[in-house]
C-alpha cells in the first residue's frame, strides 16, 4: 500500500472495516462450530466443566502440523497469541511474581535467558503436552493477570538436538548466515538443555528527506540522501539445567553469555537549494560498538509433606557496552572527508537479585504465600565528547564540556510481600497481593545525589468462569514501573542527527499507577477458537517525558523527566479459530487513547510509547498430504499513530505495515528435516516520519522548519533448513 493511499485513511473508516472484519471472523467461526477441527481434541483438566480452568493439549494434537520446536506447536493454539502479546506495555521492577511461559510448572531464573527463548530451543519429541492455565494456583508459584503456557516435557525422554541453519537476503544484495544448535535430554532426574546459536541481524537503511523553510517564506530548504548499514552478528551460548534430587527437593541452573558487535556506518549527501545553482557536501559516520552480557541463575525448591513450600531463586547479571561515533565531512561529494565530531560512551549494567517465598494451604479453598526479594541494580557511564570549532576544517577536535557526562547509579531495593488465593466456589477465584516496598537510589560522580522511596503496591485480581467455555477476569494494581538509569546522566542522542547529546536528570523519580483491566473470553466449544475483549485503563501519576533542563543563557536543552499526571485507556479485541481441520486464522485490534499535559505548550496530547493503536491479521494452513505448511501475519498501526514531543520539535512517526508470508516442506527425513522459505516487510512500505522544527522552543508556535524523511528497509527473503535427530 502507498504512502499516498495510507494517508488519505482515517481512524473511524478503519475502526468500521475492522468492526466488520472481526464480526465476520465471528459469524464464520460460528459457521464452522459443528465440524470436527482435529485429530486429537484439547481436554478440560476438571471432570466438572464448568469449573475446568486448565486446558490441555497433548503431543499427539501437534503431531498432523509436524513440528519440530515447541515454538511450532503453540502456533496452532487457538487463543495464545494473546498471552505472548498483551498489546499493553509494562516495565515492572525486579522479578516480581508474574510470568506467562513455565516449563514443567517452574519459572525459568533469568532475564534475558528467559522461558520465551527456550520455546524454540525445546524439541517436539521432548514434550508431552502442553497447558493453558486460566486460573491462579500456589502449586505454580506465580501468578498472571492473563492465562499462562506451562509446557510439560515427557520424564523419559531421550537426548536430542535439534539445529537450524539460514540464509537471508537484504535489499543491498547482502546474503548473511546464520545457525543455531541445541542438545536437549534427561538422565537420572537431571535435564538439560545447552543451545549455541550465531544470528546475524544486519540492517541496510535508505532514506530520502526534504525539508522547507518556516513561516518566514515556506521556500525549499534541503534534500538529504541517506544511507545507513549495521553489520551486527549476535553471538551467544546458554544452559538450562534442572536436578530432581528427590519427589520434594528440586534445583535448576541457568547461565547465559552473549556478545555482538554493531558496528554502524551512515552516508548522507546534503544538496542545498536555498541557491543557486544548488550546492552539495557529504557527511559520513562510522559508529564502532561492542556489548557483552552474562548472566547466572538458579532456583531451588522444597516440597514438605503438608504441600507446603519453600522456593528460593537468584539471578546475576552483567552488560557491558562501548561505542565510538565518529563523523566526517567534506564541502563538495569529490573531496576526502575530514572529522568534525567524535563521540565515545562507555557503559556498565549490573544486576543482582535475590528471591524467596514460603507458600502453604491455611484451609480448604485458602493459600497464602509470604516472601521478599532483594535486589540491587548499578550502571556506570561515561560520555566525551570533541567537536571541531566553527569554521574549523582541519580535522582537528577540540573537547567539549558536557554536563553530568560521567556518572554511576545503584539502586538497593527491598520489598516484602503476601499473596492470598481464594477459590471461593468450584468457578470462582481470588487473588490478593500486598506488596511493601523500600529503597535508595544514590547517584556518584559529576553529580552526589541520594533519595529513598516507600511504596505500598496492592493488587486484586478476580476470575469467573460462567460457563464452560466464557470467563470474566477483573484485576486492579498498582503498579511502579522500573526507572531507566541511562536517564540519570548524559547520553547519546540517538532521535536527531543535528543533536549530539541528550541531558540527564538525576531528580528523576518512578512513574506510579492505578491500572484496572476487564476481560471476558470465549471460546468455542471443542477447541474450535477464541475471542477476546479487554479493556483497560490507567491513572499515571509523574509521567515521564522530556522537560526543558536549559542553563540560563545557554542553548535549549532537555531531557527525561516527571511532565505530571496522565491516563491511558484502551480496547483489546481478538479472534483466534479454526477454518476446517488445518487453518488457524487469528486477528486482533487494539485501540488506545492517553492525555497529559505538555511542559512546553501547556496544551493536552498523547503519551508515548502509548500509540493509537494497531491491527493486524494471521493465518497458519497445514496440508498433511503434502506436508506443507504455509502462513501469513500481518500488521499495521493507525494513521499518526505516534507522537513524540521535544522542546524545540514535534515528530510524528509513521508505523510501518509489514505483511511476512512462508511456506515450509516438513518431514523431508527421518530426522524431521524441515526446509522454509520466509519473506518478512513483502510490500516494502516506507514509513514517513514528519518533525516541526520550532524557533525559541515548541511554546512559541513559530515554525523554524519543516522535514520529511522515508526510509525504506526493503524485502527480506530467508531460506532456511531445520531439524532434530
Amino acid at each position: 500500500m502507498s504512502n499516498a493511499c495510507r494517508r488519505l485513511k482515517g481512524i473511524p473508516a478503519q475502526l468500521v472495516n475492522l468492526v466488520l472484519y472481526l464480526v465476520l471472523s465471528l459469524g464464520l467461526s460460528l459457521v464452522v462450530a459443528g465440524k470436527s477441527v482435529a485429530q486429537v481434541s484439547a481436554q478440560e483438566s476438571d471432570a466438572d466443566s464448568a469449573a475446568a480452568t486448565t486446558i490441555v493439549y497433548p503431543a499427539e494434537f501437534f503431531s498432523t502440523y509436524e513440528p519440530v520446536t515447541v515454538a511450532d506447536m503453540i502456533r496452532y493454539i487457538p487463543g495464545v497469541s494473546l498471552i505472548l502479546e498483551p498489546g499493553t506495555s509494562s516495565n515492572p521492577r525486579g522479578l516480581g511474581a508474574e510470568e506467562q511461559i513455565l516449563i514443567n510448572s517452574r519459572r525459568v531464573s533469568g532475564r534475558g535467558n528467559s522461558a520465551f527463548e527456550q520455546l524454540r530451543r525445546i524439541s517436539f519429541n521432548q514434550v508431552s503436552h502442553i497447558e493453558i492455565i486460566r486460573s491462579t494456583s500456589s502449586e505454580l508459584g506465580v501468578a498472571s493477570s492473563g492465562q499462562i503456557i506451562n509446557i510439560v516435557t515427557e520424564e523419559s525422554a531421550q537426548q536430542s538436538v535439534f539445529f537450524e541453519s539460514k540464509l537471508t537476503h537484504f535489499q543491498d544484495g547482502e546474503v548473511k548466515p546464520s545457525g543455531a544448535v541445541t542438545v536437549n535430554g534427561q538422565r537420572r532426574g537431571l535435564e538439560y538443555r545447552v543451545s549455541v546459536e550465531d544470528a546475524s541481524a544486519y540492517q541496510t537503511l535508505v532514506s530520502r528527506e526534504h525539508s522547507i523553510h518556516g513561516v518566514n517564506s515556506f521556500q525549499p530548504n534541503d534534500r538529504i540522501y541517506i544511507e545507513q548499514v549495521t553489520n551486527q552478528r549476535n553471538r551467544s551460548i546458554s544452559a538450562n539445567t534442572s536436578y530432581a534430587l528427590n519427589a520434594r527437593n528440586e534445583f535448576s541452573l541457568n547461565l547465559q553469555y552473549r556478545q555482538s558487535d554493531p558496528p554502524s556506518d551512515i552516508r548522507r549527501e546534503f544538496e542545498n537549494l536555498n541557491v543557486s545553482p544548488t550546492a552539495s557536501r557529504l557527511e559520513t559516520e562510522h559508529i564502532g560498538s561492542d556489548r557483552s552480557t552474562w548472566e547466572i541463575g538458579a532456583d531451588h525448591e522444597f516440597r514438605f509433606v503438608n504441600s507446603s513450600r519453600i522456593e528460593s531463586l537468584f539471578i546475576l547479571n552483567r552488560q557491558t557496552q562501548n561505542s565510538d561515533r565518529n563523523r566526517m565531512f567534506a564541502t563538495t561529494p569529490a573531496q576526502t572527508p575530514v572529522l568534525n565530531l567524535r563521540l565515545q560512551t562507555a557503559t556498565v549494567n549490573a544486576e543482582q537479585i535475590f528471591r524467596t517465598l514460603y507458600s502453604w494451604p491455611l484451609a480448604a479453598g485458602h493459600d497464602l504465600d509470604v516472601g521478599m526479594e532483594r535486589a540491587r541494580t548499578t550502571l556506570d557511564s561515561e560520555l566525551q565528547l570533541a567537536a571541531a570549532a566553527p569554521g574549523n576544517t582541519s580535522g582537528v577536535l577540540s573537547p567539549v564540556r558536557v554536563p553530568n557526562a560521567n556518572s554511576s547509579v545503584e539502586e538497593v531495593r527491598y520489598e516484602g510481600f503476601m499473596v492470598h488465593r481464594w477459590a471461593m466456589t468450584p468457578r470462582m477465584d481470588l487473588e490478593s497481593t500486598l506488596l511493601y516496598e523500600t529503597s535508595k537510589i544514590s547517584q556518584s560522580g559529576d553529580i552526589q545525589r541520594s533519595r529513598s522511596f516507600n511504596f505500598v503496591r496492592p493488587k486484586f485480581d478476580y476470575r469467573f468462569n460462567i460457563t464452560p467455555g466464557v470467563q470474566l477476569r477483573l484485576s486492579a494494581e498498582r503498579f511502579i514501573a522500573q526507572l531507566r538509569f541511562a536517564d540519570f546522566s548524559a547520553a547519546r542522542e540517538s532521535r536527531d542527527d543535528d543533536r549530539s547529546i541528550v541531558a540527564g536528570n538525576p531528580d528523576l523519580v518512578q512513574e506510579k499507577s492505578w491500572r484496572y483491566t476487564v476481560n471476558a473470553e470465549y471460546r468455542l466449544p471443542d477447541d474450535r477458537g477464541v475471542i477476546n475483549a479487554r479493556a483497560f485503563y490507567w491513572d499515571i501519576q509523574d509521567v515521564i517525558a522530556r522537560i526543558d533542563v536549559s542553563e540560563p543563557g545557554g542553548p535549549l536543552l532537555s531531557a527525561n523527566g516527571n511532565i505530571g499526571d496522565g491516563n491511558v485507556y484502551g480496547l483489546q479485541l481478538t479472534a483466534s479459530y479454526r477454518l476446517g481441520t488445518d487453518l488457524l486464522a487469528t486477528s486482533s485490534v487494539l485501540v488506545r487513547a492517553s492525555s497529559v499535559v505538555d511542559p512546553f505548550t501547556r496544551t493536552d496530547r498523547r503519551i508515548p510509547p502509548n500509540d493509537r493503536g494497531f491491527y493486524s491479521v494471521g493465518l497458519r494452513h497445514n496440508l498433511p498430504a503434502l506436508r506443507i505448511n504455509y502462513g501469513l501475519d500481518y500488521r499495521e498501526g493507525f494513521q499518526d499513530n505516534r507522537t513524540l514531543y521535544d522542546i524545540d520539535k514535534i515528530d510524528d512517526v509513521d508505523q510501518e505495515e509489514d505483511l511476512t508470508l512462508f511456506i515450509e516442506r516438513t518431514s523431508l527425513t527421518r530426522f524431521g528435516l524441515a526446509v522454509k522459505l520466509e519473506v518478512v516487510n513483502l510490500l516494502d512500505d516506507n514509513p514517513c516520519n514528519n518533525r516541526v522544527r520550532y524557533a525559541g522552543g515548541t511554546a512559541t508556535g513559530i515554525i523554524d522548519e519543516i522535514e520529511w524523511r522515508c526510509t525504506r528497509r526493503g524485502p527480506q527473503l530467508t531460506l532456511g533448513v531445520r531439524g532434530r535427530f
